[in-house]
């Protein structure tokens, strides 16, 4: 897997996607942490590069949310950051680069147990916002240049995030659109019925 990752080697398992954690833990906690990620996630591999650890994941768990990783972290007496991806497409390893690099130079000094995309998104808003065109394909993965959820997203947000009045204009039925919201929540890790998650994503296609 570091091959593939840094050193341009060959992705090594046949799934097409993949999400991960970006751990940053003191050694010392390290392994009462994992024991408890490898039962969260089944099929979870972990690596370290340098500093950072990683757990690399294909089934979403049927519970993951920030309570969850804030009461780990009460539970082990750890002090833990956890940065949570949305899907990377394994044949664009770059966009994994890209997102390690954003978390490391944007999210490291700030003080967060667990940041998601909408974290990273607002933080780079506020220090440097030219730089969202560059995280823009990490994080919308294949629905990317995809100018029909473009034209829903943007809608959306027109329509206070209302789905019945967006259903209306894009002439879509309401179960459609809030099919494809859960889909782009696949893809991104970004709720498009909460404000803040649409908000970022907003931006993100307005980046140019």
């Amino acid at each position: 897997m570091h091959e593939y990752l840094f050193n341009n080697g060959v992705f090594p398992f046949k799934e097409t996607y993949y999400r991960f954690l970006m751990i940053n833990l003191e050694d010392k906690d390290s392994e009462m942490v994992f024991n408890f990620l490898r039962e969260l996630f089944c099929d979870g591999i972990i690596l370290k590069n340098n500093t950072d650890y990683f757990l690399f994941y294909f089934l979403e768990p049927e519970i993951i949310s920030k309570e969850l990783f804030v009461s780990m972290s009460d539970d082990f007496s750890v002090n833990i950051k956890i940065y949570i991806s949305g899907r990377i497409e394994a044949s664009h390893p770059e966009n994994f680069r890209t997102l390690y690099q954003a978390v490391k130079e944007s999210l490291a000094g700030k003080p967060y147990i667990y940041a998601t995309n909408a974290n990273l998104i607002q933080e780079i808003i506020r220090t440097d916002f030219m730089r969202l065109k560059d995280l823009k394909p990490a994080i919308l993965n294949r629905i990317s240049d995809d100018s029909q959820i473009e034209k829903l997203i943007l809608t959306l947000f027109e329509n206070n995030l209302n789905v019945t009045r967006t259903a209306k204009a894009v002439y879509m039925h309401r179960n459609t659109i809030n099919n494809k919201l859960e889909y782009i929540r696949q893809e991104t890790g970004l709720n498009m019925q909460n404000f803040t998650d649409a908000a970022c994503m907003y931006w993100l296609y307005k980046s140019k």
